[in-house]
């Protein structure tokens, strides 16, 4: 912009069109994203905005300059847009950095930091749906890894991690717990609805290998999920959870379970 500026050019489109901030590199950039949680879409839509209102402003600025009518008021409001525009990258930068910081490294799953800091909220915004909490652990992962080695433990956690996120609804997310549990929050309408999630998930897991440099591994997960009543902390609901999943692991394993109100658990 400053050469046109000083050569007087109002010729670019990029900066003298009414549509100039979907011309520009980072117009196209934004225009062209994918579908954003609820989490990442206001930092988004606080830097477009800024850039429309940081373009709008110095086509303005261009134009008064060219036809030799700028008043002060131009620079100024084209200075604010610009470092409105620069103050919302800063704000989305942080969330980035924010984000990756609290992601699993191993699996790039959401951790347990990301759960505790979310849940209450997911909880508050679930309706019309109800929300539920799946606890799924890999049935017998030691033994994985007394006899492949931690390396293709590993490569078990990464594939597992991708599956589970693959198989998942858009607005339900798969978080690495720790070790070799994961946790999956599930919105669905009633308990039925939940547990069949439940089972569906433990049935993929059954049925796809995984694939390491020496060969194939197949695993199993044992399941347990629990209904998130309103108010109640996360603790509690994963406590409830969880011993409906040790229920499973005394059972038999490879198999989901489902604890009620009234804490009675039941195979599903």
């Amino acid at each position: 912009m400053f050469h046109s500026v000083v050569a007087r050019d109002a010729s670019k489109p990029e900066i003298t069109d009414n549509h100039s901030y979907g011309l520009c590199q980072f117009g196209r950039w934004i225009d062209h994203l994918g579908p954003l949680d609820n989490d990442e879409l206001p930092y988004v839509r606080l830097m477009d905005s800024a850039h429309q209102h940081m373009h709008n402003c110095g086509r303005e600025l261009m134009l008064a300059i060219v036809e030799n009518h700028w008043q002060d008021a131009h620079f100024d409001a084209f200075q604010e847009g610009l470092l409105s525009f620069t103050a919302a990258l800063t704000d989305y930068k942080i969330y980035l950095l924010t984000i990756r910081s609290n992601m699993d490294v191993l699996t790039g799953l959401p951790g347990r930091r990301v759960l505790d800091e979310s849940f209450d909220h997911q909880l508050r915004n679930t309706e019309p749906l109800n929300l539920y909490l799946m606890l799924l652990d890999i049935d017998r992962f030691k033994l994985v890894n007394d006899t492949y080695g931690h390396l293709i433990g590993d490569v078990v956690l990464r594939t597992l991690a991708t599956y589970l996120a693959s198989w998942t609804r858009d607005y339900e997310t798969v978080y690495r717990y720790g070790g070799e549990e994961f946790i999956i929050i599930v919105k669905a309408a009633n308990d039925e609805e939940a547990c069949r999630a439940g089972v569906r998930i433990c049935q993929l897991v059954d049925n796809h290998a995984i694939t390491h440099s020496e060969g194939h591994i197949n695993i199993t997960v044992t399941a347990g999920v629990s209904r998130a009543f309103p108010e109640e902390p996360l603790d509690v609901v994963i406590g409830r959870a969880d011993r409906a999943m040790y229920e499973g692991k005394q059972t038999g394993r490879n198999r989901c379970m489902f604890i009620d109100e009234q804490n009675v658990i039941n195979r599903v």
